[in-house]
């Protein structure tokens, strides 16, 4: 089966790449970076920049470029909702992805693509607005509590271009769709991956809270360590 890796940034790939033991090379594809190990023996890890233009334009490229994958994995870090239960360095998997900002902010409050009639992607089969199921998540979460012993959280997932730092910001997303966490690009990789028929699944691990916006607070290593530990064990299966 073969998989490949998504990060948003190098940091969140180098940290994958050294995990693996090295023996990779790095080569362009399109804007972005892909490890790739010498050998063929190693999953790749696709660097695709921060954001959903970039995560789905990189990853579109790398497709026509190298061929479709059976899974993307798509790893590294993300902001826990206070109230999902999670706490700093733990590690969540999606069982939803949600952009959570694309539609309209009305005098009624916030309507989604659905609540407006616009469907973001259009297949043989179905009809995705806001959101992509991702049916395995939970079982990909119970995998990894087994084989870890970690505390792996499952989930709703959401996207945002603008980061969730205020309290009433924060209430009203959690009000709508009852997140675990939020990241800048895991929507955008979900969707590329509707569109080309490759199946998807996202493993996080928790750097901070949102709702306020104190990078000082961060505990981003050991949220991409554990998120880089339990993508290990889901490879190895």
């Amino acid at each position: 089966m073969s998989r490949l890796l998504v990060c948003a940034t190098p940091l969140e790939a180098e940290l994958l790449v050294q995990g693996f033991g090295g023996g990779f090379k790095k080569e362009k594809v399109g804007t972005g970076v892909l490890f790739h190990s010498e050998n063929g023996d190693k999953a790749p890890v696709l660097v695709t920049g921060v954001g959903k233009t970039n995560s789905a334009l990189v990853l579109t490229q790398y497709f026509l470029n190298h061929g479709r994958p059976d899974e993307v994995i798509n790893t590294g870090i993300a902001g826990a909702y206070p109230g999902s239960g999670i706490i700093i360095s733990h590690v969540a998997v999606a069982t939803e992805e949600i952009y959570a900002d694309e539609g309209v902010r009305s005098t009624d409050g916030f309507l989604t693509m659905e609540d407006i009639g616009f469907p973001m992607l259009i297949t043989d089969d179905q009809h995705f607005y806001n959101s992509f199921p991702i049916p395995h998540g939970k079982k990909v979460q119970e995998m990894l509590v087994k084989k870890t012993k970690l505390s792996v959280y499952e989930g709703r997932f959401l996207t945002v271009s603008t980061i969730t730092a205020t309290r009433d910001l924060e209430a009203e997303r959690t009000a709508r769709f009852q997140p675990v966490c939020e990241s800048m690009e895991g929507a955008a990789v979900a969707h590329t991956c509707a569109a080309f028929g490759v199946k998807f699944t996202e493993i996080r691990g928790i750097s901070n809270f949102v709702g306020t916006y104190d990078k000082s607070g961060w505990k981003i290593e050991n949220a991409m360590q554990f998120a880089a530990g339990c993508t290990y064990a889901y490879l190895e299966g």
